[in-house]
């Protein structure tokens, strides 16, 4: 008799989810190097939009909805100033997910990351698969 192991593996990010969560990991460090502590409507619009993924309760499905945040950017847009649009909006956006990654996967429930890749020698022939 086989049995099962009460403990499943957690998933693992495909390469495409993982680059997603390190751009969303960029954006942060970016926000946290330019925001000025007072710059309160990207701010207001960060924690809007936080607050709105929290009908998320899985990572997975966190990464799906980044794929069509198109109501999560038009929040963004209405709050953070014209002016400043081109250069926070989309990092604002990746941050809020991030946030909201972050919660989702505190418990250590969440999906296995991926090691970075190596980079092959410039000789190096690409390998068939």
């Amino acid at each position: 008799m086989h049995l099962r192991s009460t403990h499943p593996q957690p998933a693992r990010l495909t390469r495409i989810e993982q680059l997603t969560l390190n751009t969303w990991r960029w954006a942060y460090r970016k926000l946290s190097r330019v925001l000025e502590p007072n710059a309160i409507l990207e701010y207001a619009a960060l924690h809007a939009v936080l607050a709105a993924l929290r009908d998320l309760d899985e990572p997975a499905a966190l990464l799906r909805r980044h794929a069509e945040a198109y109501p999560e950017f038009s929040l963004i847009t209405s709050v953070v100033p014209p002016e400043r649009q081109a250069a926070l909006a989309y990092d604002i956006l990746d941050c809020a997910f991030l946030m909201r990654w972050n919660e989702l996967v505190a418990n250590g429930r969440g999906p296995e990351e991926l090691p970075p890749l190596r980079a092959r020698p410039a000789n190096a022939a690409p390998q068939a698969r």
